[in-house]
């Protein structure tokens, strides 16, 4: 569906979800593309709403990949897993690319779903220990296909990260390089594709505009209420979103 091919309504539901998306990612650090891609594939096809949040996704995670400890330190523990999700990307593009884009969109609803559900919850993953070696690689593979498929970069990728043990500037930016290699790998994949068109890369880069105007707004009201409050509003919202998109894509 070419940019032409919107309706102002749509053009209207994409500038207030990546608002919303941006403001979310202000609020609580993660989420915003989750959160866009649940709102946009309620209205448009999932392909469409993958490209569209490119480079809202790539603007908003660079600052947490250069703003915090040295690169090095993160990446001799991490290296391997981001590797591997480059290459799943690709993969998970081509699933995406010859599959039906409802089965897609509503297995991005169940990707919410479990994601809401695990945050909800918030069990303490194992270390992976000595197992971190092989475990890293395959963790950044099933997240780069998943990522690719359905442009949710982050179970179990984020859930693992957190399960090494990093410290939290680290953690903050290993999320950071996940994100920002999820979406400029999607980029290059959509291009090879043909899924990402001139019209709908005009599309991703305004929307970077109401993006950052979230994130500037999530990070005052970060400052004024709970977030822990906000976080658990924001995920049984994000549970009931995955279930009305698994619904109606399957029936």
């Amino acid at each position: 569906m070419p940019l032409l091919d919107l309706s102002p309504f749509q053009f209207a539901f994409a500038f207030f979800a990546l608002f919303l998306g941006g403001m979310v990612k202000g609020t609580v650090g993660m989420g915003m593309k989750i959160v866009v891609l649940g709102l946009l594939a309620t209205i448009i096809e999932l392909p469409v709403a993958i490209a569209i949040i490119i480079l809202p996704a790539v603007t908003t995670n660079i600052w947490q990949v250069f703003g915090g400890p040295p690169l090095r330190e993160t990446l001799r523990r991490t290296w391997s897993l981001f590797v591997m999700v480059c290459v799943g990307v690709w993969f998970g593009t081509e699933i995406l690319a010859a599959s039906n884009p409802a089965h897609l969109a509503a297995a991005l609803g169940v990707l919410l779903v479990v994601y809401a559900t695990y945050a909800l919850i918030a069990p303490r993953m194992p270390s992976p220990g000595r197992h971190e070696t092989w475990m890293s690689p395959v963790i950044g593979g099933l997240t780069g296909i998943f990522g690719g498929m359905t442009g949710s970069d982050v179970i179990p990728g984020v859930p693992y990260l957190q399960a090494l043990g990093l410290s939290r500037d680290m953690l903050i930016q290993a999320m950071g390089i996940l994100f920002l290699l999820g979406s400029s790998m999607v980029a290059v994949a959509f291009a090879y594709q043909g899924l990402l068109t001139k019209e709908i890369g005009v599309a991703s880069a305004l929307g970077s505009l109401p993006t950052l105007g979230g994130y500037y707004l999530g990070a005052k009201i970060r400052q004024r209420i709970p977030e822990a409050l906000f976080r658990k509003i924001l995920l049984s919202a994000l549970f009931v979103l995955g279930l009305y998109i698994v619904i109606t894509n399957l029936t």
